[in-house]
């Protein structure tokens, strides 16, 4: 898990920062965009319980395979786009990507560490896989720059790059990855896995309601967070690139210090502390007259980003590790489902109101929504000095 999340890691975060400026110098319109990010929230919420199903009755390696041919079809499917439509289907194969390998890299990991130590372990994996991700965006903004800027054409050309490390990766990692034992092949229907899954817990429902709000504010805003840098703030390829790594170094250094402080005074209070960052470098993102302080705003969420890695540790240890794999493919078609309209929301938000409302939108509904339901969650460990 460690090698394929820092392989492709690394390649991913060539085009991450770009892809969206890619689907407007298509010509998409912000609408447009949003309307591509509901496609594949769409798409993603469709396998969402099936895939969580999966990863309770089939072995990691058949998965981790599937998982590893889908991600490579990614850039490729962008490299190969001749107008916005098909980003439709580069999209889709993205949210599908993003969601199994993620999906399956939690559980397994999930699985194989000693409760006490999860939350640490969660983001040494994080901290270690993002030491690459300081390379590439930089990388990333020497090809843009040497081509001549940023364009459709000269961004095939990092989605090319991509799609051929991937690849190679992959070769590599699906040749080595050693077969796990299949768990139990259990039948049931979604409803019953739904009621039986929130039954273990009272907080279940809770998270839920925490999870799916969380996901529709995130989705309002998150297709049009580069765009806005470069279309709004004038950030070019060098200052873009610098976002990325600050993000990166910084996520590098507090990653394991997070974890260890989630592992001792609990995962709420840990995200809870973390979460102004996030807001702070929205802030910065929104009113900065430099367009070069985004990267002091991304150094913020880079602070911020390991306690995604806590989150995901914390929803993992609310239910058994048996019931891991239904949780969530449960918990994930829920948040999809609300995440559907959210891009084609904040798309109309962008156009109709203001490019700010969308980030304004997802900073209201946290604060004042998210984090007091937060506050009521319960400890999933005993507190440690």
């Amino acid at each position: 898990m460690l090698l394929k999340k820092s392989g492709f890691s690394a390649f991913n975060y060539l085009t991450l920062d770009y892809t969206n400026i890619y689907i407007r110098q298509l010509g998409a319109s912000f609408i447009q965009l949003g309307m591509v990010g509901s496609v594949g929230w769409l798409v993603n919420s469709v396998i969402a319980y099936p895939f969580g199903r999966l990863i309770d009755r089939y072995s990691s390696k058949r998965l981790l395979l599937m998982t590893l041919v889908i991600q490579a079809l990614v850039p490729l499917t962008y490299f190969l786009a001749r107008d916005w439509v098909w980003i439709a289907v580069a999209t889709s194969l993205s949210s599908i990507a993003y969601f199994c390998s993620q999906g399956l890299e939690n559980v397994v990991m999930a699985n194989s560490l000693q409760d006490a130590d999860r939350a640490k372990g969660f983001t040494l994996v994080t901290s270690v896989s993002l030491v690459l991700t300081i390379i590439a965006p930089l990388v990333a903004a020497a090809i843009l720059t040497r081509l001549g800027g940023i364009s459709a054409v000269n961004l095939k050309t990092l989605f090319l790059i991509e799609f051929l490390g991937l690849v190679a990766i992959g070769l590599y990692i699906g040749l080595r990855f050693e077969e796990t034992g299949s768990l139990l092949d259990r039948g049931g229907s979604m409803l019953g896995d739904l009621r039986e899954v929130l039954s273990g817990s009272p907080y279940l429902k809770r998270w839920l309601l925490i999870d799916t709000i969380s996901a529709f504010s995130y989705a309002v805003m998150g297709k049009y967070v580069m765009v806005y840098a470069s279309e709004v703030k004038g950030a070019d390829p060098i200052v873009l690139g610098g976002m990325g790594a600050a993000f990166a170094i910084i996520g590098i250094v507090s990653s394991v210090p997070l974890g260890a402080l989630a592992d001792r005074i609990g995962r709420i209070k840990t995200v809870l502390l973390t979460r102004p960052l996030f807001h702070a470098s929205t802030l910065i993102l929104l009113f900065t007259p430099d367009p070069r302080l985004l990267i002091l705003g991304w150094a913020l969420r880079g602070i911020f980003n390991p306690s995604l890695s806590v989150l995901a540790a914390y929803r993992n240890e609310l239910v058994p590790p048996e019931e891991r794999g239904r949780w969530m493919g449960v918990r994930e078609l829920l948040r999809r489902l609300f995440m559907i309209p959210a891009p084609l929301l904040g798309g109309i938000l962008y156009t109709n109101i203001s490019p700010r409302a969308p980030f304004l939108f997802h900073m209201i509904m946290d604060i004042f929504v998210r984090v007091p339901l937060l506050l009521t969650m319960p400890r999933t460990l005993p507190e440690r000095t």
